[in-house]
Formats: C-alpha cells, sequence, structure tokens
C-alpha cells in the first residue's frame, strides 16, 4: 500500500486521472480518500511500481509541476517580477527542454529530466509509504531542481541576448529613418561569400563598400556591427535590397530583413544567375 498526500484537490485530481489511466492494465486498487490523498494498493508491489507509481509521478511532475518550479526558480533565485519577462524566459527555457534551440552550446548533453525523477522516486518509494508530494519535491529532487536552474540560467542568458538583439535591430532602424539613400537598389548575392552589386549589375567592390561607411554610426555599435556587409549596407541606406541566397534563415539575412523591413525582397540564388 502507498497513501500519498498531494497540496490540493486540483493536484491530487490530475495525477489520479493520471494514474487511473495507466493501471487499466495492472491489478491495483486506486482511491481517492478526503478529496487530496490517492491510496494505492497493488497486487504486485514491483510491477505496479515500475508501470504505474513511477511513470505517473513522473508524467504529473513533467506536465504538470515543471513550469511551476521553473517560475519559482524565477523569481526567488533571480528576482524576475514582471510577468510578461517569466513567460519570455520561460518560453525559452522550454524550447530548450524541448530541444528546439540546438544552437546554444552544452544544453544537449544535459542527463535526461525523467531519468533524474525515476531515480530519485527508485531509491525513495517502498510499500507502505505515506508521505505528502510537497516534502518530497523538497527533499528528494534536489538534482532536478539544480537542473532546472541551468535551463532557467540558460534561458536568462538567452532573453538578455535576445534582448541585446533587439534593441540593435531597432538603433539601426531609427538610424535609417533620418538616413538618405545613397543607391536606389542593391542586390546581394550569398554564395561562397556574400558579394554587393548596384542597380546596373555590377559588382560593388570591397573598397568601395568600405568607402560608404559612417563611420561615426560604426563607432557607436562596436560589439555588433559587422563591417564587411552590414555597415556599409546600413551606411548606403538604399530604398530596395534584393537578397539572392539558398539559405532564407541564414543569421545575416535575418537580421537584415529585420533591418530594411518591407524594403527587402529574398530570391532563391538560382534567379540572380538568370
Amino acid at each position: 500500500m502507498l497513501e500519498i498526500l498531494f497540496g490540493s484537490p486540483k493536484e491530487a485530481n490530475v495525477i489520479f486521472s493520471i494514474f487511473r489511466t495507466l493501471c487499466k492494465d495492472f491489478d491495483t486498487d486506486l482511491q481517492m480518500i478526503n478529496q487530496q490523498c490517492i491510496k494505492i494498493t497493488p497486487k504486485k508491489w514491483d510491477i505496479s511500481l515500475e508501470n504505474l507509481v513511477i511513470p505517473g509521478l513522473v508524467q504529473f511532475i513533467l506536465d504538470h509541476k515543471e513550469q511551476q518550479m521553473m517560475l519559482m526558480i524565477l523569481k526567488e533565485h533571480y528576482f524576475f517580477l514582471e510577468e510578461e519577462e517569466q513567460q519570455q524566459i520561460i518560453h525559452i527555457a522550454q524550447s530548450i527542454i524541448e530541444g528546439e534551440r540546438k544552437d546554444i552550446p552544452g544544453v544537449q548533453s544535459f542527463f535526461p529530466r525523467y531519468v533524474i525523477l525515476r531515480d530519485a522516486l527508485q531509491e525513495f518509494l517502498r510499500p507502505d509509504l505515506y508521505f505528502t508530494f510537497s516534502s518530497f519535491q523538497k527533499f528528494r529532487l534536489h538534482e532536478y531542481t539544480a537542473r532546472l536552474r541551468e535551463y532557467v540560467e540558460t534561458a536568462i542568458e538567452e532573453y538578455k541576448l535576445e534582448q541585446e538583439y533587439q534593441n540593435f535591430i531597432q538603433s539601426l532602424r531609427d538610424y535609417l529613418i533620418n538616413r538618405d539613400s545613397k543607391l536606389e537598389l542593391l542586390s546581394i548575392v550569398q554564395d561562397t561569400e556574400y558579394a554587393v552589386y548596384n542597380s546596373e549589375d555590377l559588382k560593388v567592390t570591397e573598397d568601395e563598400l568600405e568607402a560608404y561607411i559612417d563611420q561615426t554610426f560604426v563607432s557607436q555599435h562596436p560589439m555588433y556591427i559587422d563591417t564587411k556587409l552590414l555597415a556599409p549596407i546600413v551606411s548606403i541606406a538604399p530604398k530596395r535590397i534584393s537578397f539572392y541566397t539558398n539559405n532564407p534563415f541564414d543569421g545575416m539575412v535575418q537580421t537584415i530583413q529585420n533591418i530594411f523591413q518591407e524594403r527587402v525582397t529574398v530570391h532563391r540564388l538560382s534567379d540572380f544567375n538568370k
């Protein structure tokens, strides 16, 4: 027999539903007591533990407690109290957890969370045990909580970088508002390297591009501005840009689109060759 007391009827109902779904294939008696306590009486302890109790609690923690725990870490350890900032950072953390942010160094080497939870439960659970879920979370999930903190820390760094990038992009947009266009149209071709052409389809040399650079502008953005391509393009402030590439999601393509917005049209590389 195993009895688990949860913090609220809502929590108890959620985990009871999970257990009830899982126990269909196992001979296990499942009861709800006083709306907050779940009593599990298995016929075979080892089978129920491995196929019902542990999978059910792991699912409950990952699906229903993980975001709450990351939010508490964010507020109590890093003092992010604005709801909008919290949601953005948690969203980044979840995208890291789900493997969508493969560009971030180191996150792919993290040990799977479900293994950490499974091991903690295997070590703790035994027959004829009564415990509160909150005490188990507080005293037995240190390794899992540390893992969530790593995700939150990484997400905070990514959030700060994204904020800096957005501020950088906005500063370039503001610069363009008062900048007279030096050329009507530029074509940027991304093949093995970037090449720039004017409206007569003549290649603009590196020396010519450098001559266009507004040095005052560059000195105001020393950490971010690319002096080979981005600085001269922004200094030229063309009214229209045609970008020819086979990789429209390339960082430079995205940056120029973000800066120049409706002035940019993106084409296949083969369209330029035609």
